[in-house]
């Protein structure tokens, strides 16, 4: 799970630098704006996005079939929300609304998940996909939760730097924890994104 967690974590990144450079400066955040979505340059992207998305339908298809012969295997439940999440992502550029049910199917998965044991990558997964569909409250809660268990796991901290910048405009709070993160792997691969972000909270 934690290998999911990372890769998500990396795609959020991805998306506030896309933002920003499509929409100007403070404009990190978790949503991408599908309204300037047409000024990229990259036209091969759609149909990449469209076979990944048709992948991850299957995906999604294969396990809720075998949910249905195993209803409480809480692994398939788990990768049924990795697989919506997926999913969700892979259409949040082309189909934003599809996208919105989709990461809301991912949070009633990892809710499932939830229920039968408190892991953290699932909650902080939840948190975001909840955060992606629109749950805000529900986000927020989930954060604070996963936090409470470890208040130095980078994924939650970061993401809920996002949601304190975009939603709260918490450019304080946002700032220390995305410092946090720094701190923590000041050469790693997202440090000179979280420097940005930090820099652009700031100014």
């Amino acid at each position: 799970m934690q290998g999911n967690t990372n890769q998500k974590f990396k795609t959020i990144v991805i998306f506030i630098l896309i933002a920003a450079c499509l929409i100007g400066a403070g404009a990190f955040g978790y949503f991408y704006n599908s309204n300037n979505a047409g000024s990229s340059s990259i036209s091969s992207s759609s149909t990449s996005n469209n076979s990944v998305s048709i992948n991850d339908k299957n995906r999604v298809n294969t396990l809720i079939q075998q949910l249905k012969s195993n209803p409480n295997d809480i692994g398939l439940q788990e990768d049924l929300g990795n697989a919506y999440y997926d999913l969700g992502t892979a259409d949040q550029k082309s189909a934003p609304n599809e996208a919105k049910d989709e990461f809301a199917l991912a949070v009633k998965s990892y809710q499932s998940v939830l229920k039968s044991k408190q892991d953290i990558n699932v909650m902080t997964d939840m948190a975001t996909a909840a955060f992606y569909s629109g749950q805000l409250d529900l986000a927020e809660k989930s954060y604070q939760k996963a936090l409470s268990i470890n208040p130095n796991f980078s994924p939650a901290l970061f993401n809920y730097g996002i949601y304190l910048y975009q939603i709260k405009k918490d450019n304080s709070s946002a700032i220390r924890m995305w410092q946090t993160v720094l701190n923590q792997d000041p050469n790693g691969p997202y440090s000179e994104q979280l420097r940005t972000m930090i820099s652009q909270a700031k100014g």
